[in-house]
């Protein structure tokens, strides 16, 4: 099974988000119920030992609630020829965060076995939709807008994800959710 850690996003930013889907021509959006964070990829887990000591490992995490506020528009471009783009909105690095997905990534990383350690660069969002062939105009113009005013909400716990891959693209079930306390 593939499995990530993240936040679940509150009503008020879900609805904000979902506000800009078709907003840009020519991209396939996801749909609002597959928004979240991701804090930690941990990827393909097969043995049922390995699934019980990342349950262990998350559970033992203490840290204060992260508090997510909502940035600008931002765009993963591909390197590969036939990729796509990833359109995404972004996340203040509150220190809060920060701290919490070091932690996970800290402690996932020492239960894991070393040739399946992540410790990729953390750019906090909440991925939108793909394109393959944008119009740079109108991408450039999409990545110039803003959300809607949305307070910025503290977060209560975190979830382990598991992804399934669909036809109709990846499908998230939350497996866990860890409560967030100090």
């Amino acid at each position: 099974m593939r499995l990530f850690v993240g936040l679940e996003l509150p009503p008020s930013l879900l609805h904000a988000i979902a506000g800009l889907r078709g907003s840009l021509p020519d991209v396939t959006w996801l749909p609002p119920e597959s928004y979240h964070l991701t804090l930690h990829f941990i990827g393909e887990v097969t043995h049922g030992h390995l699934l019980e000591e990342i349950h262990h490992t998350l559970s033992a995490i203490r840290s204060t609630p992260p508090v997510l506020q909502p940035g600008g528009a931002g765009l993963f471009m591909t390197s590969r020829p036939h990729g796509s783009d990833t359109l995404w909105i972004g996340c203040a690095p509150d220190a809060a965060l920060l701290s919490l997905r070091d932690r996970i990534r800290k402690g996932l990383n020492r239960a894991i076995p070393p040739g399946e350690k992540n410790s990729r660069h953390f750019t906090p969002h909440i991925t939108m939709g793909r394109m393959d062939h944008p119009d740079q105009v109108r991408r450039q113009r999409w990545l110039a807008t803003t959300l809607p005013p949305v307070a910025a909400q503290a977060i209560g716990h975190f979830t382990l994800f598991q992804s399934m891959r669909h036809a109709d693209g990846p499908v998230y079930e939350p497996l866990e959710h860890y409560p967030l306390r100090f």
